[in-house]
C-alpha cells in the first residue's frame, strides 16, 4: 500500500503535543506547559514521527528545532487543531441559533466607517451570522490567518506585508493626515519641519513607518520623533497631552477622541491602502459572501 494513503493511528492529542514541543523549543518545557509527564510527550512525538516516516524535530542542538519536513507538518497541524476548535465553537453557537461564525482581525489603522457599514450590510443580507472583531498587529494577523485562528484580516497594504498562502484584496484608500490637539492643526508641510512627533514603535508598526518614511521623503520632510509607543491609544493620549503630533489615515477621523483632530495637510498627498486578507486554504462560501460586501478597488 502507498504510504501516503495508509491508515494512521494519530489523533489530535499527537498534534497538540508536537505543537507544544515546537512552541516551547523543548520537551521538558512543553511538559511543564501542558502539566503532564515528559515521557508521555516524548512517546507521543516519537509515535507521530514513526507514523509519518520522518523526524519532526532535530534534537542534536541545545534547543529542539523543527526539521524542514517537520516545519511543514507543524504548520498544517496548527491549522488542523485551530479548525477543529473553531468547528466545536461554531457548532455550539449553531445549536444556540447562530447561522455561522466569522473571526476578523484588523489593524488599528483599518478602523473606519467602511468596516462598520459593510458589516451592517452583511448582517442584513445574512442574518444570524456572528462576526467577532479583534484588533491586532499585522504580524499577528498574518500568523493567525495561516494557523486558522482568524478567518479574515484588514491590514495596511505594503510590499513588506504578506505571507505564502495568504491572498489580499485592496478595499479602500485614504489620504494620510496629521493628528493634533483640536485647534492646533498645521496647514502646510513646511509647518511640520520642527514639530515634535509621537510614532508607533517601528518594531510593531514596520509597514506603517516604512510608508511614512517614503511619504516624508517625497516632500523633503524629516519628522522630529520625540516619543514612540506600542499601542495606538497610548499614541493618541500623548498627542492629547501635547507631547507631539502623529500621522494616521484620514479614514480614522470618526474614531478619534473629541480632543483631537485628524486633517489633511497641504503638500502631503500620500495615501494608505487597506486590504482584506484571507487564507487560500481556509476559504469558504460564507467568507466569500462576507468579502462581497467590500468591493475591490478599481
Amino acid at each position: 500500500m502507498n504510504d501516503s494513503i495508509r491508515p494512521t493511528r494519530l489523533d489530535l492529542r499527537h498534534l497538540r503535543y508536537a505543537l507544544a514541543v515546537a512552541d516551547a523549543s523543548g520537551f521538558r518545557a512543553a511538559a511543564e506547559t501542558l502539566n503532564i509527564a515528559q515521557p508521555a510527550i516524548s512517546k507521543a512525538v516519537k509515535d507521530t514521527e514513526t507514523d509519518l516516516g520522518f523526524r519532526i524535530f532535530d534534537r542534536s542542538g541545545p534547543r529542539v528545532v523543527p526539521t524542514p519536513e517537520g516545519a511543514v507538518f507543524l504548520e498544517d497541524a496548527r491549522q488542523t487543531v485551530a479548525q477543529f476548535e473553531r468547528t466545536i465553537r461554531a457548532s455550539r453557537r449553531n445549536a444556540a441559533g447562530a447561522r455561522g461564525h466569522i473571526i476578523v482581525g484588523y489593524s488599528a489603522l483599518a478602523t473606519s466607517r467602511q468596516i462598520s457599514e459593510a458589516l451592517d450590510a452583511f448582517h442584513r443580507s445574512v442574518p444570524g451570522v456572528q462576526v467577532e472583531m479583534h484588533v491586532m498587529s499585522t504580524d499577528n494577523m498574518l500568523k493567525n490567518l495561516k494557523s486558522g485562528q482568524i478567518d479574515l484580516g484588514f491590514l495596511l497594504s505594503h510590499p513588506t506585508v504578506g505571507a505564502p498562502g495568504i491572498d489580499q484584496m485592496p478595499v479602500w484608500r485614504s489620504r494620510i493626515g496629521v493628528v493634533a490637539p483640536a485647534g492646533e492643526m498645521p496647514s502646510e508641510v513646511k509647518d511640520l519641519e520642527s514639530t515634535p512627533f509621537v510614532m508607533g514603535l517601528r518594531e510593531n508598526w514596520r509597514s506603517w513607518r516604512a510608508l511614512l518614511d517614503s511619504a516624508c521623503d517625497q516632500v523633503n520632510l524629516a519628522p522630529v520623533v520625540v516619543d514612540e509607543a506600542w499601542d495606538v491609544q497610548v499614541i493618541l493620549q500623548r498627542v492629547a497631552e501635547r507631547r507631539g503630533m502623529t500621522f494616521f489615515p484620514m479614514s480614522m477621523a470618526d474614531s478619534l477622541p473629541a480632543a483631537l483632530t485628524l486633517a489633511p495637510v497641504a503638500g502631503l498627498d500620500a495615501e494608505a491602502t487597506i486590504s482584506m486578507a484571507w487564507s487560500l486554504k481556509a476559504d469558504t462560501g460564507l467568507l466569500r459572501q462576507f468579502r462581497n460586501h467590500f468591493p475591490p478597488l478599481g
